[in-house]
């Protein structure tokens, strides 16, 4: 079955709409201080996470709290790797990672990239990866023998690149990067989880915009928690869930 994972934690230790996100989710990425979170944030979700009995992993991004992680920033693999070093110990026993905002995007397209982080994980024991099935970082996992929890969104849109024939998030910058009504959102949602497909975009040099229907993998559909339709979304998308099962 496929599940319902959130981006949670990023909040504060008492935020209500995470608190009641919870409930409609199957797996908690908790932000663990790169671009949000601390201590207190993460302890109080791995709690609310456990009484559920959800799966957890650890939301690891470029060390970038002033941009929430969601800007590319210049480091060299060292101070990048000892930022990840960091972070994880906040949930060194988690087994199971996701790469948040620009780190997440960057692996996607960046070979040399994923090969860093997944040596990374390797040396970490991480035995999971949390991203787009057809990414270079689901690529280079899969090589060294580590699973992919091959994941979707259910309110963002989609870049598709033909020649790498590769989905990637369409960057916020764009006014239809993100889907900002529920209803649209459960619709793209469902469309991935029952039918395995997705309408993407084409960009051409004019700016002209171009929807097609291409072929997606999801295992795991990922709500973030700062939407504004995050928890209408959540409840409605398990309901359909749960009625399908």
């Amino acid at each position: 079955m496929i599940t319902i994972n959130c981006d949670i934690g990023e909040r504060g230790a008492d935020h209500p709409v995470d608190i009641e996100l919870i409930q409609y989710i199957g797996m908690a990425n908790i932000a663990c201080g790169g671009h949000a979170g601390d201590e207190l944030s993460v302890k109080a979700f791995l709690t609310r996470a456990n009484d559920r009995g959800i799966m957890i992993s650890a939301h690891l991004s470029y060390p970038d709290k002033e941009n929430f992680g969601r800007k590319t920033i210049s480091l060299s693999e060292e101070e990048l790797l000892k930022a990840l070093d960091a972070q994880h110990a906040m949930m060194f026993w988690v087994k199971t990672i996701k790469f948040h905002g620009a780190l997440y995007n960057d692996a996607n397209v960046d070979v040399e990239l994923a090969k860093l982080l997944v040596r990374w994980m390797m040396k970490k024991g991480i035995e999971e990866v949390v991203t787009l099935s057809d990414s270079e970082l689901a690529k280079e996992t899969r090589s060294a023998g580590l699973t992919v929890i091959a994941e979707a969104f259910a309110e963002r849109n989609y870049w598709y690149n033909p020649r790498k024939k590769q989905l990637t998030l369409v960057s916020r910058g764009k006014d239809y990067a993100s889907i900002t009504d529920c209803d649209e959102a459960v619709k793209h949602a469902l469309k991935i989880i029952r039918e395995g497909k997705t309408t993407a975009y084409i960009e051409d040099s004019q700016g002209n915009i171009i929807g097609i229907e291409v072929p997606i993998t999801a295992e795991t559909v990922c709500i973030h928690s700062d939407s504004e339709i995050a928890l209408e979304l959540a409840k409605k998308l398990a309901g359909y869930l749960a009625a399908e099962v």
